[in-house]
């Protein structure tokens, strides 16, 4: 994002917004998940996927694909085992952004 952007204040502010946003996002993945949901569920992991794309995390974008396929494929429980991994690589991701886009007083 930051080479499409002449400066970096709208991509930090992305990336806050999307950390902000990510649990959020994961909790409705889990409850469609869990409800027995396959086509609000992959509307829930196309929104992470979707954003996390945006915002360049590569390796959360591979495990929400990844998700998706499983989502796709009627494979609810294997997706919600998926989503517990999704969970742990989406900390790293707001870790790794919240030290590269740090929020200025």
């Amino acid at each position: 994002m930051e080479r499409d952007f002449p400066g970096t204040s709208v991509v930090e502010r992305f990336a806050r917004d999307f950390a902000e946003t990510l649990v959020g996002k994961l909790d409705r993945l889990e409850f469609r998940v869990a409800e027995g949901d396959p086509t609000r569920a992959e509307d829930a992991v196309l929104s992470v996927t979707t954003s996390a794309a945006m915002v360049g995390a590569t390796r959360l974008t591979h495990a929400a694909i990844a998700t998706q396929r499983l989502i796709a494929a009627d494979d609810l429980e294997g997706a919600q085992r998926s989503v517990a991994l999704l969970r742990a690589c989406a900390a790293d991701t707001i870790c790794e952004l919240q030290e590269t886009y740090p929020r200025r007083p």
